[in-house]
């Protein structure tokens, strides 16, 4: 039992730091929280979730485990996971506080059949997606894990992902705390480092 603390604990970690990189659907989130009331917007994060939903189950059905049997594969994906990983961490310190400026980005009022297709397809289309849940279930996950087990850390993924994203729609529809909300981006600065040191965790595991 507590290998698989562990082993959540590692994969909990690097799921919320990576949900935290200003990337597209984070954006996209953005833009479409404050254009939409909160019951359309959280829409979006519905597509998302499921867009992350499916990569997961990719996994849990034997995707990373093709790779895993092969040394070859298998430092490959170790190292392109590692690099994706170094290269967001990396990004995430670049990262200016404009970047999540929507001044002037105006989405037309929505609904939440639209805006959860969009937020799948976003999501669904975006090849980081796909390398991140490879990379995670292959570098984090034992061989011996069982599947229900595995379930599990997939299942608190998409829940995760959902309840995280669905929470900023409706923090961004409060004015008071939208300020707030844009300005924690500073704060990524710190999950950049953290994320960088996962990154060379794994790379350090090759040699």
């Amino acid at each position: 039992m507590e290998i698989y603390l562990n082993e959540f604990m590692i994969i909990a970690v690097a799921h919320f730091i990576a949900l935290l990189s200003p990337g597209a659907d984070f954006i996209y989130l953005i833009n479409t929280s404050i254009s939409n009331k909160p019951k359309i917007a959280i829409g979006a994060s519905l597509g998302i979730a499921l867009a992350n939903g499916f990569y997961i189950m990719l996994c849990l059905l034997g995707y990373a485990t093709v790779f895993s049997q092969s040394e070859l594969l298998m430092s490959m994906i170790r190292i392109i996971g590692g690099g994706y990983l170094l290269y967001l961490g990396l990004m995430i310190l670049k990262t200016k506080s404009n970047v999540l400026n929507t001044n002037g980005v105006v989405i037309n009022q929505s609904t939440f059949i639209k805006e959860a297709g969009r937020g799948f397809y976003l999501s669904f289309l975006n090849p980081k997606i796909s390398i991140f849940y490879i990379s995670l279930f292959s570098l984090a996950i034992s061989k011996e894990t069982p599947l229900m087990v595995q379930f599990i850390y997939g299942l608190w993924m998409f829940l995760f992902v959902f309840a995280w994203d669905s929470i900023l729609v409706l923090l961004l529809n409060n004015k008071k705390l939208k300020d707030k909300i844009l300005s924690f981006v500073h704060m990524q600065k710190i999950m950049g480092v953290l994320l960088i040191a996962i990154a060379a965790g794994l790379l350090y595991s090759l040699f």
